[in-house]
């Protein structure tokens, strides 16, 4: 039987570097994927429109997985991939997981109002606010903003606070993630559901292969990603520690902080 390999990957602090957004550091591992034509799938807390840039920049046409697993996008004509889908946009299929912005949006009101806790969304900052909290520029920012599934947020309070606003989400039957800087309200999806769902697609598709997933990430919100694929990769927050919440099985932990963990764990994924 033939064996095709899929890598997963997050963005933020882990492909990028969490203050630079830079991914040079891992051009190595980035180049030994390409020759080996290795689909890299980038599975992030990011918007549609902002993972669109790296998949430019990474010179990757392949699906991708956006806002914590919020919709799944597949390229039209993908290498001739058939599955089940829920809309056609901007040329992807689009598998939709996550619940609607603006659901979510009237949820943090009414958690807002309910524990009397200072909280504010990403939209009801100025893009000059988002700038100065994640470092990003301008364009970038106001991408960061046009939020489709999952609503990030932040919370101003103490440990009290975040667990009386964790306790009124779930109340709600909504979930929670934590990515590098934003708390995130979300519905029944995570980048776990996304890649079993993403991954069961080509498997129906390529029947005479064997899929083996590797996933890499950083932080809390990659936890269902890094427990849904083969072999999951830990890469170095940038504390120099690693997220110690995140506990799985035969989990490798990358010796190196963001991209340089990254490149490290490829280079030694094949080299193997």
């Amino acid at each position: 039987m033939n064996e095709k390999i899929i890598v997963f990957t997050d963005l933020d602090g882990t492909l990028l570097d969490h203050s630079t957004y830079l991914y040079s550091d891992a051009e190595e591992a980035l180049r030994l994927l390409k020759e080996k034509q290795v689909p890299l799938i980038l599975c992030s807390s990011k918007t549609k429109d902002e993972i669109e840039v790296y998949r430019e920049k990474l010179s990757i046409n392949e699906p991708f997985i956006s806002e914590n697993g919020g919709a799944i996008f597949i390229p039209e004509q993908y290498k001739g991939l058939k599955c089940e889908f829920d809309k056609v946009y901007d040329d992807y299929l689009v598998i939709e997981i996550g619940s609607e912005y603006k659901t979510l949006v009237d949820a943090l009101k009414q958690i807002k109002r309910n524990t009397g806790v200072n909280i504010k969304g990403i939209g009801e900052y100025t893009v000059d606010e988002v700038v100065e909290l994640t470092g990003l520029n301008r364009e970038e920012a106001s991408l960061a903003q046009k939020r489709r599934y999952t609503l990030p947020f932040i919370i101003n309070g103490g440990d009290e606070d975040v667990k009386n606003i964790k306790n009124e989400i779930l109340s709600l039957s909504l979930n929670y993630t934590e990515g590098a800087r934003f708390v995130h309200l979300m519905g029944a999806n995570d980048k776990g559901k996304a890649v079993k769902i993403l991954v069961d697609i080509f498997k129906k598709n390529y029947p005479d292969t064997r899929i083996i997933t590797i996933g890499l990430g950083d932080s809390l919100n990659d936890l269902p990603m890094l427990e849904a694929v083969d072999k999951a990769f830990l890469v170095k927050k940038e504390s120099g520690k690693y997220e110690k919440r995140i506990k799985v099985e035969n989990l490798v932990y990358a010796d190196g902080t963001g991209p340089v963990g990254w490149n490290k764990a490829i280079l030694s994924l094949f080299n193997k």
